[in-house]
């Protein structure tokens, strides 16, 4: 699976899963944007070096790539990124959503300054970016977004629950973006990765590191390590931004070489239109249960599940 033609933006790559989209792009022929400010985990600070560090990396391989420095977070920094693939490159073709940055805290702990702070760059960096890029990708009718979400947005951590909120905001937004791509070029998806990085490995993993091609799978099955590294995340950003994937508005959890469709399921449920609060609480168990599940493509799907309620079976209190 050739890029040769395309300008891809990567953020957030100058260290962990954005190097290695980055790395794996330019490997296979893309000019890439190695968008990355160096501020630390928290989202504060900078260090010019990062992205260089990887465009020159890049650029020894025999590839194509340039730095950038802009933040994801204001509508100019995202301006600026892109304006840095149109100058160096072109038009870009692909856009990775990978910035983020991560804090361990419980509720109490978490102040607004850092609630803010962790949604500007997750969430609001996935918006301005992908608002900076779709009117290229309109005007071309083509173009591919690949965000990232995390299963701390729908599996939940106690530490972690900003971090969560600005993910699952991440799904919610691919998942909407996809209708509006729907009759384009264009394809909207995300995945949630999970990978030994900088941001996870000293407060789950004790420091322990999984690179490369080292004994990690020796590692994992020893129980050493829970999951594998960053590089073997690459392949399924490659695969949904690629010329030929023509899947859209879906989310993929990978890791450890296992990639695996995440679904939002809306289960059979209890119906009774005149139903209380004593009639749920006694049909709980019901409620509760997914049985044969709706997986939604849009809110639509859903809504018209109601109307075939009343016709078919009418109430439904068994």
């Amino acid at each position: 699976m050739s890029f040769e033609n395309d300008v891809v933006i990567v953020t957030g790559s100058g260290r962990g899963l954005g190097r290695e989209h980055a790395l794996a792009f330019a490997e296979r022929g893309a000019a890439v944007v190695v968008n990355d400010p160096g501020v630390s985990m928290d989202g504060t600070g900078s260090g010019e070096s990062v992205a260089q560090t990887v465009v020159d990396e890049i650029v020894a391989a025999g590839g194509r790539a340039v730095a950038d420095m802009n933040s994801v977070a204001t509508e100019e920094g995202a301006a600026a990124i892109v304006r840095t693939a149109l100058d160096n490159f072109g038009v870009p073709t692909v856009l990775v959503n990978n910035a983020g940055t991560i804090q361990f805290a419980e509720l109490a702990d978490i102040s607004m300054e850092n609630w803010k702070r962790m949604l500007s760059i997750t969430l609001d960096g996935t918006f301005l970016m992908s608002r900076a890029v779709w009117p290229h990708f309109k005007a071309a009718n083509y173009g591919r977004i690949v965000s990232t979400t995390s299963n701390a947005g729908f599996a939940g951590n106690e530490t972690l629950t900003h971090y969560a909120a600005a993910k699952l905001g991440v799904a919610g937004f691919t998942r909407a973006l996809a209708r509006e791509a729907v009759d384009t070029g264009i394809r909207v998806n995300a995945i949630a990765p999970m990978a030994v990085t900088r941001m996870n490995r000293d407060a789950f993993f004790g420091g322990a590191e999984a690179e490369g091609d080292s004994d990690w799978r020796e590692d994992i099955r020893a129980g050493k390590l829970p999951m594998g590294p960053a590089s073997i995340v690459s392949p399924a950003v490659l695969w949904l931004a690629h010329r030929s994937t023509e899947i859209n508005g879906e989310i993929y959890s990978t890791s450890s070489g296992k990639v695996a469709r995440v679904a939002f399921v809306v289960g059979e449920g209890y119906f009774n239109p005149d139903h209380t609060p004593e009639d749920l609480r006694d049909n709980a168990e019901r409620i509760r249960t997914l049985g044969d599940f709706l997986d939604p493509t849009s809110t639509a799907d859903e809504l018209m599940l109601i109307p075939r309620l009343f016709q078919s079976e009418g109430v439904m209190t068994d």
